[in-house]
């Protein structure tokens, strides 16, 4: 299965190379290397075949990491071989898993073409963080028909966006794409900038690896790229088990790509072979080595070769044993033979790796760190809907959407209003006063506090509800009304507006994001009657404080990356009846009634669809179809 790309985050800290020492690689002359092109078939003739530099570990007795090592352990002295490795052995691979993003470079392209195949590439990248190959390129191709050029993405709007990315996952990578199109349209007549640094200086939503890997491709700059793929790869070249994400370990390893890259005649298709190498040969587990073009070179596999010849000498280890693979020994460690190998003088000590794991082999690099455990979070979701009465028919039950805001988790898509992030210990008592101060804040006329708590909690005196709606009104900012269709208009006051007719609990939705493994506590709020046959108006832009719009996972961010996507939706008729399928057209409002039959088709994520499928089931498991749960 082809491996997803592994991006730790794009908006990432950039860390520039330090400057490293390059000790020549001392010891014997290595063997010529002869390979067959699996593309063209073709032999390497003699005359340009070039030597492959073993790694240092394998020129002396030492093994790396039992005992004290020198730095140029991790630096790249030779790296042409490495390139023309790299280069032979993705001609025959590159066409393989039929991406339609890869294409040639072409010199001939004049800087309109390269602005457009540096959109292409773009949009690929974003769309292969975490995600796999083979799922991306459907998105692909569907997104490329509806948005051909950055121009015509820039003049769309965060819901066209997210209708094309709908079911793709993590919704921000959208927004940065909208955002970042929208910068270059305004800043740089509709094309990305033409070099790296600038690029991630100026575009939101480009970090250094997607700057690297766009100017590389579509502009041939010889600029580096470290994803999660080659950070891998050069981890297990260069023999580097230090944890993960130091800077000092980010900063040997841009170093290494820098160094592939630096002379590179074809620096695009030298950074695409290295993420290629990464994904589908240098894997996580089970790595291919025997078919890795880059063997010879790779400090992991010749420190593993030679810990398993000490090994088998101590162990009796089998003769076929692979190297690549997670292979312990009974506990016996490659450091008792740390004898074997002279100490290097003090000033080139490597202080960056850790020792390794007993009996550890390739995969022991790069070095393991403890996931971090995912932080339990519970939300509130009130499901609100709106009949004219208890016999209404789907075309007259009407449900009520919040858009999240342009930026942080779930950008810029729809949800039932949400108390987000509330403890874990809230009673239903409670949950039916959040549901109470939500309504107040989204209905312009909103109904006097529930008068039918869930089941099984505690009821408040009439009197005590009433003197608290009275309260809540008095201190609620007085709500921003604009014409912006019969669904919002002046309220008429709270005696001819709509009533709560029950809260009923709708159980528990689990929803896993990458660092939040979110509990959605879920309630069916149903309001019935007003003054008219179409849902109570709503308050355009709501000062909910929090319960519907809860912090972003991000508190902080660059100044590059403030930019939220804000284009005006495209002209649309008005009114809840304006839309043939019946759901009323984007409006720029962050409130928004949709009927019960178009509530799936909004603009929603995964996690809000659980949530409405689960609150289906409760009028839909009734007998003949009714809801009344009386």
């Amino acid at each position: 299965m082809a491996r997803k790309r592994k991006i730790e985050s794009d908006d990432d800290s950039s860390f520039e190379p330090i400057k490293q020492r390059r000790n020549a690689v001392m010891g014997r002359k290595p063997a010529k290397r002869q390979t067959k092109s699996k593309g063209a078939g073709r032999k390497r003739d003699a005359s340009d075949a070039e030597y492959l530099p073993e790694a240092e570990v394998v020129e002396s007795s030492e093994i790396p990491h039992t005992r004290p090592h020198r730095v140029s352990l991790h630096v790249i002295a030779h790296a042409a071989p490495l390139r023309e490795a790299l280069l032979e052995w993705y001609e025959g691979v590159h066409a393989s898993r039929g991406m339609p993003w890869r294409k040639p470079f072409e010199h001939s392209w004049d800087a309109e073409q390269k602005a457009q195949r540096a959109y292409e590439v773009w949009v690929s990248e974003i769309m292969l963080q975490q995600t796999q190959v083979a799922t991306v390129i459907p998105y692909y191709n569907k997104w490329m028909e509806k948005f051909p050029t950055i121009r015509d993405l820039a003049a769309s709007n965060i819901d066209a966006v997210n209708s094309i990315w709908k079911g793709l996952g993590y919704y921000s990578r959208a927004a940065r794409l909208l955002s970042g199109a929208q910068k270059a349209v305004q800043d740089f007549k509709g094309r990305l900038p033409d070099n790296a640094e600038e690029m991630e200086k100026t575009i939101p939503g480009i970090g250094r690896y997607s700057a690297g890997a766009i100017c590389s491709i579509a502009y041939n700059e010889r600029v580096p790229v470290l994803d999660g793929n080659v950070h891998r790869l050069l981890s297990r070249i260069l023999a580097l088990h230090a944890p993960p994400k130091a800077k000092q370990t980010l900063d040997v390893l841009w170093a290494g790509a820098a160094v592939l890259v630096k002379d590179a005649d074809r620096p695009g298709d030298l950074n695409q072979a290295l993420i290629e190498l990464g994904s589908t040969v240098c894997k996580v587990r089970d790595p291919s080595c025997d078919t890795c073009p880059l063997q010879r070179a790779c400090g992991a596999y010749a420190a593993a070769s030679k810990r398993l010849q000490h090994l088998r000498g101590n162990a009796n280890g089998s003769e076929d044993e692979p190297v690549c693979k997670d292979t312990q020994y009974g506990g016996t460690s490659a450091s008792s033979s740390a004898d074997l190998a002279p100490v290097p003088d003090i000033e080139e000590f490597c202080k960056l790796c850790e020792p390794l794991p007993d009996g550890s082999l390739v995969t022991a690099y790069p070095m393991k760190v403890e996931k971090k455990k995912a932080r339990e979070e519970l939300d509130i979701v009130n499901v609100i809907e709106w009949r004219k009465g208890a016999t209404a028919t789907a075309q007259e039950r009407w449900f009520l959407l919040v858009r999240r805001p342009g930026g942080g988790l779930l950008a810029g898509l729809q949800e039932f209003p949400t108390s987000s992030n509330v403890p874990v210990t809230t009673p239903p008592s409670a949950q039916t006063k959040i549901a109470d101060k939500l309504l107040s804040a989204l209905l312009v006329s909103p109904p006097p506090r529930s008068s039918r708590p869930p089941h099984g909690s505690d009821r408040e005196s009439e009197e005590e509800r009433g003197r608290q709606s009275q309260a809540y009104r008095r201190s609620r900012p007085k709500p921003k009304l604009t014409a912006a269709g019969s669904n919002v208009a002046t309220s008429k006051g709270a005696e001819s507006g709509p009533r709560v007719v029950k809260i009923v609990p709708a159980g528990d939705v689990l929803h896993i994001f990458s660092h939040i493994r979110k509990t959605y506590r879920v309630q069916w709020v149903v309001l019935e009657g007003g003054s008219s046959d179409e849902p109570p108006p709503l308050v355009p832009e709501p000062e909910l404080a929090g319960p519907a719009f809860p912090k972003t996972s991000k508190g902080r961010s660059s100044r590059k990356n403030r930019t939220i996507a804000t284009s005006p939706p495209e002209p649309q008729p008005q009114g809840p009846g304006a839309s043939p399928n019946g759901l009323p057209p984007p409006s720029g409002q962050t409130t928004q009634w949709v009927l019960l039959d178009a509530v799936a088709d909004a603009n929603i994520g995964t996690g809000v669809l659980k949530i409405w499928r689960q609150v289906r089931a409760l009028w839909e498991a009734s007998v003949g179809g009714t809801d009344d749960d009386s």
